[in-house]
């Protein structure tokens, strides 16, 4: 018994000690007390006050945005809920730099261009609407189908209408939904560096810019680490009002009724506005913008020899797929053996890098290499890990976890060891969902930004995002499109598989 608590105890700071020790190492060369005082620095407040107010603006709008549709999703079983359902794909698995492409594109469209969105607050909320929405229609669809139909059918009796059934008698039961849904948001919309780097132009800047310039422009280290501590100590705070909002258990039939004929034909705008920024991230690269006709002429131009010299987009594509794939497979088995060995303190090591900078993240592994001649590419995967498992470990956690104990009970019988357990019982049984899980991995760090960007690797190891982005950095956009296009059909046909095998199992 005391050496499986001992390989609990490890197996969970194990994960803790992969982003602890970089960050331990650079804070103890680096950090210096007199840093501080960038706080009293105007410049940095007014940072600190955009970044809060951006996060918090393109949270509300989303939760806005989407909450129509996510009530419908409620209550409906058809062809729209679940084209609406499907949205989920665009937050986790969309690469961030396509989205930059897209919107760089339709922002500078003559209709829109006058209208002063691209390099403004505008255009920053409108790409995290498009970006989060769907996070809020999963959570609170998810949330409103858990009640049962029992409760609003009380409220009618008593006379209560949709309005005051849903805000007096759902609201409070959907808040534990709502908060997660709001917290998840936030934080990827206060952690947002491609989006902000690219659509919000030098007027705009937030922590997590801040941080990347302050580490590749003046290699300010410690003035780094305070950005980084801030940003960490404001969504630290933010996660702590989860305590105030109380939980509930809650069981019975889910209700499925009809809703008012405008909430439909909102949902079908809102699903064609989602899917339509899709679907131009695809046509707009066989679109020539200044003459508006059809041409294949990004795709020939993107793979000649000459476009690869400047760009190795051939490179990027093969080199990615393989750090992908290798830190997806490194991810899933890690991901198992930490599920396997639960305790209390597993979600709180799991999930509390969330509020970790990657561009801070990124600079500490960078600093491994120099103290240690660690390979740049084995500190790039780690990177991955570091943010693919928490992303992972919310996909595998219920199978794994939940996994029949009289099954594991009998197996003891004829296995003598974990490693039988796991080879002849549990792997047969799981390993559609270890499939599933990696390809949805390989989905979101094949089109991962941040921590590439932030190492500058383009040079030494072509990634994907980062050929694409300098491609948008250089108004190449046809090109740009074109990339966006061939990395989407990647992650899209991984993303879908991953769909596949988790409804086979």
């Amino acid at each position: 018994m005391k050496v499986k608590n001992i390989r609990k105890i490890f197996i969970n700071f194990l994960y803790g000690i992969l982003w602890f020790i970089p960050i331990y190492y650079f804070a103890t060369d680096f950090f210096q007390i007199s840093s501080l005082e960038i706080l009293k620095d105007n410049y940095i407040k007014e940072v600190v006050f955009f970044s809060i107010k951006q996060g918090f603006s393109s949270s509300v709008v989303s939760l806005l945005i989407g909450l129509i549709p996510a009530y419908y999703v409620s209550y409906h079983n058809n062809s729209l809920s679940k084209a609406i359902q499907g949205l989920i794909f665009i937050p986790f698995f969309f690469p961030v730099i396509s989205i930059v492409t897209i919107f760089s594109i339709i922002f500078n469209l003559p209709i829109l261009k006058d209208m002063g969105i691209l390099y403004s607050l505008k255009g920053i909320i409108l790409a995290n609407v498009f970006y989060n929405s769907p996070i809020f229609v999963k959570y609170i669809s998810e949330g409103l189908k858990k009640i049962p139909k029992e409760l609003s059918e009380a409220m009618k009796i008593d006379g209560a209408g949709g309005v005051t059934i849903f805000f007096k008698g759902q609201l409070p039961l959907i808040l534990p939904q709502l908060f997660r849904a709001f917290i998840l948001v936030f934080t990827y919309c206060f952690l947002s560096l491609g989006i902000i780097l690219s659509l919000g132009g030098i007027k705009y800047s937030n922590i997590e810019v801040e941080i990347a310039n302050t580490l590749m422009g003046g290699a300010d280290f410690s003035k780094a680490m305070v950005l980084g501590g801030v940003q960490f100590l404001i969504l630290l705070i933010l996660n702590a009002f989860g305590i105030f909002v109380k939980e509930y258990e809650i069981t019975g039939d889910q209700e499925l009724k009809q809703t008012n004929i405008l909430f439909e034909i909102y949902s079908i705008i809102y699903m064609l506005f989602q899917y339509g920024v899709v679907l131009f991230s695809f046509l707009f690269s066989f679109i020539n913008q200044f003459t508006g006709k059809f041409t294949l002429k990004a795709y020939f131009n993107l793979f000649s020899k000459e476009f690869n010299q400047e760009y190795s987009i051939v490179a990027s594509i093969f080199s990615s797929i393989a750090i992908s794939t290798v830190v997806s497979i490194v991810s899933v088995f890690f991901i198992y053996l930490i599920i396997k060995n639960y305790n209390r303190i597993t979600d709180m090591i799991i999930f509390s890098n969330m509020g970790i900078s990657g561009a801070f993240l990124a600079i500490t592994l960078y600093y491994m290499n120099v103290l240690f001649d660690i390979p740049l590419v084995i500190l790039l995967g780690i990177g991955y890990l570091i943010g693919a498992i928490p992303v992972g470990y919310s996909f595998m956690y219920q199978y794994v976890k939940k996994f029949p104990t009289e099954i594991l009970e009998s197996s003891e019988i004829d296995c003598k060891n974990f490693y039988q357990r796991f080879r002849y019982v549990e792997f047969p049984i799981l390993k559609n969902i270890f499939i599933s899980s990696f390809l949805q991995i390989f989905a979101i760090i094949f089109g991962e930004f941040t921590i590439a960007y932030t190492m500058q690797l383009g040079d030494i190891i072509p990634i994907a995002s980062l050929v694409n982005y300098s491609l948008v950095a250089n108004k190449k956009y046809m090109e740009s499109s074109a990339f966006s296009a061939v990395v989407l059909f990647i992650v899209l046909i991984t993303f879908l598989l991953g769909e596949y095998f988790k409804e086979k199992e």
